[in-house]
C-alpha cells in the first residue's frame, strides 16, 4: 500500500471529469449557472432512462465510514473467486490530499487490488477533489464542476471490459452532487441494483429506514442490508438490530460481517458466500 502524498490537487493534473469554471463568478452565481446548464440536461435525458441493462451492483451506506469500500471490496474478491471478471469503479471520491502516484483516492486503489484490475484510475474514479466534503460543496470550493458525460462514459467503458461491475458510492445515498442532482439520481441512470451498509450500533435503525425510504422514493432496487462491524460481544441494542432491519424494511440481511482488527477483502468475502450462492444476478463457477 503507498503512502500518502503530501501535495494538492493542480490545474495540470485535474481529471477530464472536472470542468474548470472561469473566474470572476461569485459562489452562489457560479452554481445557478452550472445546475442551470448541461447538468440539467443530462438529468433529465438520463433520469427515467438506463444506460442499458448489465451485470453489475451499487454499494451505498447509511453514512460515510460505514464501511462500503470493506464491503465493496470483499465482493470483488467473492467474484473473482468464482472465476468472474469483475470491474470496480468510484465514480466520485474527496479526500484531505492525493492518496498516491498511481491513485487519487485510497478507497480506489483498494477496490482495484481486490478485484486485481488494471483499469485507468481515470476510468476507475472520474472524479476526484482534494478535500473532504461532498461532491457539491467541494465543486464549490474549487470552482470546478462535475462533467456527467464524461463520468458515464467511463463507466460504459469499465463495463465493456467486464462482466460484472461493483460501484461504490460515496457517503449516503442523497449526497449532492450538484444543486440538482444526488447521488440518486446518479445509480438510477446507470441502471444498477443496490446494496445498503448500514451498522448495528444505535441510531442504524433510523438511518436505514430513511436511506430505504430514499431509494424507494427514485425506483432503486435494493437487493439485501449488510450489516458491518458487528461486536464480538454484542449487546442487546446491537444484536436485535439485524433482524429489527429485516422485519422493519422487508429486504433481506445479505450478511453480518464482525467487527474485524486487520480488515480485509477475503475475510468479509466469504461472509457474503451464502448469500451470493443464491444471487442470480450472475453466472457463477466455483472454483
Amino acid at each position: 500500500m503507498h503512502d500518502p502524498m503530501d501535495q494538492k490537487i493542480s490545474s495540470s493534473n485535474r481529471v477530464s471529469s472536472l470542468e474548470q469554471v472561469p473566474p470572476g463568478r461569485n459562489v452562489q452565481k457560479l452554481y445557478t449557472f452550472v445546475c442551470d446548464s448541461d447538468h440539467t440536461n443530462i438529468k433529465k435525458k438520463n433520469i427515467d432512462k438506463k444506460i442499458s441493462r448489465t451485470a453489475g451492483l451499487f454499494i451505498t451506506g447509511t453514512d460515510t465510514g460505514v464501511g462500503k469500500t470493506l464491503v465493496a471490496c470483499g465482493l470483488a474478491w467473492l467474484l473473482r473467486s468464482r472465476r468472474i471478471n469483475v470491474g470496480i469503479m468510484k465514480p466520485f471520491a474527496t479526500g484531505s490530499q492525493i492518496y498516491s502516484q498511481n491513485f487519487k483516492s485510497q478507497d480506489t486503489e483498494l477496490l482495484a487490488t481486490a478485484a486485481n484490475v488494471k483499469d485507468m484510475d481515470d476510468d476507475l474514479n472520474p472524479v476526484f477533489f482534494p478535500i473532504a466534503a461532498s461532491p457539491l460543496m467541494a465543486s464549490m470550493i474549487t470552482k470546478n464542476r462535475i462533467s456527467f458525460k464524461s463520468v458515464l462514459y467511463a463507466f460504459q467503458r469499465i463495463r465493456r471490459r467486464h462482466e460484472f461491475v461493483v460501484v461504490e458510492g460515496i457517503g449516503g445515498i442523497m449526497v449532492p452532487l450538484t444543486n440538482s442532482y444526488l447521488l440518486a439520481d446518479f445509480v438510477k441512470s446507470i441502471g444498477l441494483q443496490l446494496i445498503v451498509v448500514s451498522r448495528p450500533n444505535l441510531g442504524s435503525v433510523n438511518h436505514t429506514l430513511l436511506t430505504v425510504t430514499a431509494c424507494e422514493k427514485y425506483g432503486l432496487d435494493i437487493v439485501g442490508i449488510i450489516i458491518n462491524r458487528m461486536p464480538s460481544k454484542p449487546d442487546i441494542v446491537e444484536s436485535m438490530t439485524p433482524e429489527l432491519i429485516r422485519k422493519l424494511t422487508g429486504i433481506p440481511i445479505i450478511a453480518v460481517i464482525p467487527e474485524q482488527d486487520s480488515p480485509n477483502s477475503e475475510t468479509t468475502g466469504r461472509h457474503m458466500e451464502k448469500w451470493f450462492a443464491d444471487y442470480g444476478g450472475v453466472d457463477q463457477q466455483i472454483t
